[in-house]
C-alpha cells in the first residue's frame, strides 16, 4: 500500500512539473538580442557564471640555466666522450618500403580512378541520366510530402498551446532617397501586419503596440528594427506532440517508412 502511495505521489509531482509553463522573454533593441528563459524560480538561460577557482601556486623547479657552471661543463664533457655509433640501414626497413610501394601500385591498378568513373557516367545516354535524376527528385518529394502529412496535425495542436503576449514592434525604414524609403516602408509594413495575422491563425497572441514609421533623408544605416515579446509554453504540450508524431509513425509504419530513409540519407 505504501508503495502505491509513493508511486501516485511521484506521478502527481511529474504531472504538476510538466504542466507549469516555461516563460521566455525576448528583447531586441539596437541590434542586440536579450533572451531570458525562466521556469518557476529557476533561470534556465542565461546561466550564472561560476566564479573562477583560485589556482594553487606551484613551486618552480630549478631550470637548466640556473645550474652551476661546473655541472654544465661536466655534462658537456660526458656528451663529447660518449662514442657515436653509426647505425647502418637495416635490410628489413628496405624490404618493408619495397613491399608497401608494390601494394600501393597494385591497389591503384585494381581500384578504378575517378576519371574512369566520370567517363563511365558520361558514356550513359543523356535521357537515362535525366530520368534517374527525376526519379530521385520524385522519391524525395514523396517522402517530404509524407513527412508534412505526419507532422501537420501534431504541430497544429502544439501551436495552439503556445502563447505569445505583450508584443511590441517598433520598426523604421530609413533611406536618403525618398522613393526607396517609401518602398521599404511599404514592404516592412505589409510583412509585419501579414505576419501577425498569419501567426494568430495558429498561436494565441496579444499585441501591445505596433509602430512602423518612415524616415526620409536619413542614411539607411539608421533603420530601426526593435521589439520584444513574452512566450509561454507548457512542457507537456511538447511531450504530447512528440508522442503524437511517434504514434502516427508506428501505427502506419509501411506508409511512412520513406520518411526515415530521408533522414538517413540526409
Amino acid at each position: 500500500m505504501i508503495a502505491l502511495i509513493i508511486i501516485a505521489a511521484l506521478i502527481l509531482i511529474i504531472l504538476l512539473t510538466v504542466n507549469i509553463p516555461v516563460e521566455a522573454y525576448i528583447r531586441f533593441y539596437g541590434g542586440k538580442a536579450d533572451i531570458k528563459v525562466k521556469y518557476l524560480f529557476l533561470s534556465l538561460y542565461p546561466k550564472k557564471e561560476k566564479p573562477p577557482k583560485k589556482k594553487k601556486r606551484r613551486k618552480d623547479k630549478p631550470s637548466k640555466e640556473t645550474l652551476p657552471v661546473s655541472e654544465d661543463i661536466a655534462a658537456e664533457d660526458s656528451s663529447e666522450n660518449t662514442p657515436k655509433e653509426d647505425s647502418p640501414p637495416k635490410a628489413d626497413t628496405v624490404k618493408t618500403e619495397e613491399t608497401t610501394e608494390n601494394e600501393s601500385t597494385s591497389s591503384k591498378e585494381e581500384s578504378p580512378s575517378e576519371e574512369e568513373k566520370l567517363t563511365k557516367e558520361e558514356k550513359q545516354p543523356l535521357l537515362e541520366r535525366i530520368s534517374t535524376k527525376l526519379d530521385e527528385l520524385t522519391e524525395k518529394k514523396n517522402s517530404v510530402m509524407l513527412l508534412i502529412e505526419l507532422v501537420t496535425e501534431p504541430l497544429k495542436r502544439f501551436g495552439s498551446k503556445i502563447r505569445i503576449d505583450d508584443v511590441i514592434i517598433d520598426f523604421a525604414a530609413a533611406d536618403e532617397d525618398a522613393a526607396k524609403a517609401a518602398i521599404s516602408y511599404g514592404t516592412i509594413g505589409a510583412a509585419v501586419y501579414d505576419g501577425i495575422s498569419f501567426l494568430r491563425c495558429f498561436v494565441g497572441m496579444s499585441v501591445r503596440s505596433v509602430n512602423v514609421s518612415c524616415l526620409y533623408n536619413t542614411p539607411a544605416e539608421k533603420s530601426r528594427y526593435d521589439g520584444e515579446c513574452k512566450v509561454r509554453l507548457r512542457p507537456a504540450s511538447l511531450i504530447n506532440a512528440v508522442f503524437a508524431v511517434g504514434f502516427g509513425y508506428i501505427s502506419n509504419k509501411k506508409k511512412y517508412s520513406p520518411v526515415m530513409e530521408l533522414f538517413k540519407k540526409g
